[in-house]
């Protein structure tokens, strides 16, 4: 008697075992019937914030790789989920057509903003001290024109303000330049 509870036991467990969602390795062309958006996963060890569009393919858009915050109890993790958390709910209200670098709060951040020069208005996430916001824009968009990076602009150029709205899918015929 023992001995079928214990068969029996064993067998629910290794059912709801091999049911168990395994995070998925996603890559530029890797498609999905999830819904699409902003979420947390992961590529080669790391979490990566991806972007799903309405096709099915899934984009890295940043990896986290930097322990800096890790004493606040913001590992990378934990930034991806914030952060995957927060670019989803700004696209699902339309607040997400430009990504910057500005300041919030006396730190360096990369945001959004309604419009070219408009104000830093939503966080994405916050920079480390000294670490350059241009640099890290360029970086963080590589995926815009299709290289990795682009060498930091100096103090006296203006900040750029990258349209992402064509690439989430969303209309850009507002007058928005």
């Amino acid at each position: 008697m023992k001995q079928q509870l214990l068969t029996k036991v064993l067998a629910a467990s290794a059912i709801a075992l091999s049911t168990l969602t395994v995070p998925f390795e996603p890559s530029y062309g890797w498609s999905s019937t999830r819904e699409k958006g902003f979420s947390c996963s992961t590529v080669r060890g790391a979490p990566v914030t991806v972007y799903q569009n309405s096709k099915g393919a899934v984009e890295p858009w940043i990896e986290w790789n930097s322990d800096y915050f890790s004493g606040s109890g913001y590992n990378p993790q934990t930034r991806c989920q914030l952060v995957s958390g927060r670019l989803e709910i700004y696209r699902r209200n339309r607040a997400l057509k430009y990504i910057t670098a500005g300041r919030m709060n006396g730190q360096n951040v990369i945001c959004t903003a309604n419009q070219v020069n408009g104000l830093c208005q939503n966080l994405i996430y916050t920079l480390r001290p000294g670490q350059d916001p241009m640099g890290c824009l360029y970086n963080l968009l590589a995926w815009r024109q299709g290289y990795v990076g682009m060498p930091s602009f100096d103090e006296a150029r203006k900040i750029p303000y990258i349209d992402v709205r064509q690439k989430l899918g969303e209309s850009t015929d507002d007058g928005a330049q």
